[in-house]
């Protein structure tokens, strides 16, 4: 599997539930969002519903017709109504588990999946526009994988090999930055970590296990792995000192921090 880029910023929005979230989003920003969920079949027919699409649309907020529309999705939504219903009864159903094991599975399975009840887990991505991919919300930390770069190894070529590399790609990593910039100050964030979703050190982080972690805990955890080959995008850009000390060092890195402070 190739090494991709995971850029995971901060935010301050409200992740309570989803039309929460939705209408918070939509103040901070100038799209249009529709909400809800995705469902499954067998889930419609514990929940008594019947259904003839598992997308679920909750509401939409249109500010205005010319506005991009993003499509925004609670990805544990169906989890909590079916918690609602039959509160703890429903890990030691055999219904609930029949479409994954067949039958009730071991009580280590049963506690992973009650944590998704713990941990807001929100997916937004365009459905307008010429723009793909998407970003995931959790309770203190975002991802966002809509802004498209390079892959892993050629974004890091930028900095090792900055005079042939850097010089030719500026523009389009400007433009890269500057985009992630907007989602991330717009969701009261004010920095990005570009991580290796295939690293080797950070046990999952960047690949969608930081969903449990705080922004404090998320940033401890990438500095206690990573802080030895950690790059400082604007000190790299605009410090020839701290350029030279990186490059000595002779390694690729392992993480990069980006407050955008060169470019706001």
């Amino acid at each position: 599997m190739g090494h991709d880029i995971s850029p995971i910023g901060n935010h301050k929005l409200n992740t309570e539930n989803i039309k929460m979230l939705a209408e918070d989003i939509s103040s901070r920003m100038d799209i249009n969002i529709v909400y809800g969920y995705y469902g499954q079949e067998e889930f419609f027919q514990l929940l008594g519903e019947n259904r003839d699409s598992d997308h679920v649309i909750l509401g939409e907020i249109i500010k205005d017709r010319k506005f991009k529309t993003y499509r925004l999705k609670d990805i544990h939504y169906q989890l909590k109504q079916l918690y609602e219903k039959f509160g703890e009864a429903l890990f030691f159903m055999p219904e609930y588990w029949m479409y994954q094991y067949m039958d009730v599975p071991e009580q280590k399975r049963i506690e992973e999946e009650k944590k998704l009840l713990l941990f807001p887990e929100f997916e937004m991505n365009p459905i307008s526009g010429e723009e793909i991919g998407e970003l995931t919300i959790y309770k203190e930390l975002y991802a966002n994988v809509i802004p498209y770069f390079s892959r892993w190894w050629q974004l890091c070529s930028l900095f090792t090999e900055y005079k042939s590399v850097y010089l030719k790609n500026s523009e389009s990593f400007l433009e890269f930055r500057t985009e992630l910039m907007r989602y991330t100050l717009a969701f009261g964030g004010n920095k990005i970590y570009y991580l290796d979703d295939q690293s080797k050190v950070l046990e999952g982080v960047g690949f969608g296990d930081e969903k449990e972690l705080s922004w404090a805990e998320f940033e401890k955890f990438v500095a206690d792995k990573t802080s030895h080959l950690m790059i400082d995008i604007p000190m790299f850009l605009t410090d020839k000192d701290y350029r030279s000390e990186f490059k000595k060092k002779g390694e690729y890195p392992l993480s990069f921090i980006d407050d955008f402070s060169d470019i706001k």
